[in-house]
């Protein structure tokens, strides 16, 4: 089996996909293999940051102190790979354009073939599009970024689902993400409308709060940090159905369509392109803007519809690492 350099700098994700690597036989080294020490600063670095932010009226420069600790931290993990002289048959990375350049050439020079995996649109991750010369390929889940950089070769997949047992289910609805955009007004308009339709509905509505959004809420139940993923799979698998909120940028598919195959959940979603995918059936996904949402007492009372076998074997993390590597 082949031996595989991973890097991914998202700690929480990264997990699973180090998890299943080694479960398909797979020979892994993670490049990030601790927690990244997010915000946790230096006495120094504390002054600093209270400095700009009460002198200078600058609420940027901790995001700026962070960053500069990344690529410290990034540097150590390059010294210990350097040290170790190994070679691999391939290099994968999940969102190259926030590694920092140095370790992906020098992941370049020990690795047969290189390949990136952009998870989020190209909207917010266009910088990856400079490191072309360094992959043999880059995937992007969003089909609308191959329409637009033409000359850049993009591939484009979706996501997949790691393979995990089934548990009872004690939820009736759940949504776990950050309050961006205008969530926490759709999230609490559609708590109340489901309660009209059953007001004893399970529902377990997770929100991250910020100091840019609303702080309480009756209906919401707000964190100070966010769940891992595993926690995050965990609330998924115990729900019937899954709440879905596309990102304006980007029209790519959510986790959350790929969990929902695993653990047999319904899903209602503003993500108008899932119409499109061979996996979409209307008594498993009910797509609304969330201003009309006529027919979702009657979709709520529709029987799950069982995804073909060789529809779903296309997702799950196997044959997607299969696909991308080969």
């Amino acid at each position: 089996m082949q031996s595989i350099l991973f890097i991914y700098k998202n700690k929480n994700l990264a997990h699973q996909f180090v998890k299943h690597f080694k479960l398909n036989g797979y020979t892994i080294y993670e490049f990030y293999d601790e927690e990244i020490p997010y915000y946790e600063f230096s006495r120094l670095q504390r002054l600093e940051n209270i400095y700009y932010r009460v002198v200078k009226k600058d609420t940027q420069q901790i995001h700026k102190i962070n960053h500069r600790n990344f690529i410290n931290l990034s540097q150590i993990k390059l010294k210990q790979l350097q040290k170790k002289q190994l070679k691999f048959d391939v290099c994968f990375v999940i969102r190259g354009d926030l590694i920092p350049e140095n370790i992906l050439h020098y992941a370049r020079s020990i690795s047969d073939k290189m390949i990136d995996y952009q998870l989020d649109g190209l909207s917010v991750s266009k910088k990856i599009l400079e490191y072309k010369n360094l992959f043999n390929q880059i995937y992007v889940f969003d089909e609308q970024d191959v329409i637009d950089y033409p000359n850049f070769d993009l591939k484009s997949t979706t996501n997949c689902f790691f393979e995990e047992p089934i548990i009872t289910k004690t939820i009736d609805f759940s949504y776990i993400g950050v309050n961006t955009e205008n969530r926490f007004e759709i999230l609490e308009d559609l708590y109340q409308e489901l309660k009209l339709i059953n007001p004893q509905f399970e529902i377990d509505f997770y929100l991250k709060q910020d100091e840019f959004h609303a702080k309480s809420s009756a209906k919401l139940k707000l964190l100070d940090k966010p769940f891992t993923y595993e926690q995050c799979l965990e609330l998924s698998n115990k729900s019937r159905v899954l709440i879905d909120l596309k990102r304006e940028e980007h029209n790519g598919l959510s986790l959350r369509f790929f969990e929902a195959m695993n653990y047999q959940n319904k899903i209602i979603t503003n993500n108008q392109s899932v119409k499109e995918y061979d996996f979409y059936h209307p008594n498993n996904i009910f797509v609304t803007d969330y201003n009309d949402i006529s027919g979702l007492k009657e979709f709520i009372a529709l029987p799950y519809m069982d995804i073909k076998t060789e529809i779903k074997k296309k997702y799950n993390f196997k044959n997607w690492i299969k696909n991308l590597l080969k």
